[in-house]
């Protein structure tokens, strides 16, 4: 999967079968508790500068802050904290913090958007032939235009096809006689 982006990059057969359970997959969510997101944003808040206000309103706005995030995937709040601090100069909004949560794809998913990604852009190689030639019995049951289409793609070779013709007419000649 490392080279699905790759100029030139090309997949056997046996390459999609692995991948194709993986781009049907789902990739898990663990929803962080309660308390990873109080200790989240009491972080943001212990580290970055916020406008000043009672214990009482902090405690709502922290408060406000868990209702509004609960149920976010846990990686993807590490992930938008550590976005915030790098990102912003004051302690961010929700707005801020769900704008970086919807940026994180977890290890999982991007396996599985690159799987995706492969079965609709991918080059494969080209199959190779599972079956052998096509045999005088097989040509036999088949009617005179699937035997000229077989001929024609190169998949009966002339003198097959005219050594079965002749060996049916030499059949159907005592039969002639017989009636």
């Amino acid at each position: 999967m490392a080279r699905a982006t790759e100029d030139g990059a090309t997949f056997s057969a046996s390459d999609i079968a692995v991948i194709e359970p993986i781009a049907k997959a789902v990739a898990p969510s663990k929803p962080a508790d309660e308390r990873t997101i109080r200790q989240s944003i009491g972080t943001l808040a212990a580290s970055m500068p916020a406008q000043s206000t009672s214990e009482v309103a902090g405690r709502l706005k922290l408060n406000a802050y868990v209702s509004a995030l609960g149920g976010c995937d846990a990686a993807a709040l590490a992930y938008a904290c550590r976005r915030c601090l790098k990102e912003l100069d004051w302690f961010p909004t929700v707005r801020q913090i769900e704008e970086r949560l919807k940026a994180y794809v977890s290890p999982e998913q991007h396996a599985i958007n690159v799987a995706r990604y492969i079965l609709r852009n991918g080059k494969r190689e080209a199959a190779e032939e599972t079956c052998g030639p096509v045999t005088d019995e097989q040509v036999r049951r088949m009617s005179t235009e699937i035997r000229r289409m077989g001929l024609r793609l190169g998949h009966i070779p002339q003198e097959q096809l005219d050594r079965i013709t002749a060996e049916e007419r030499a059949a159907e000649a005592p039969e002639q006689r017989a009636a």
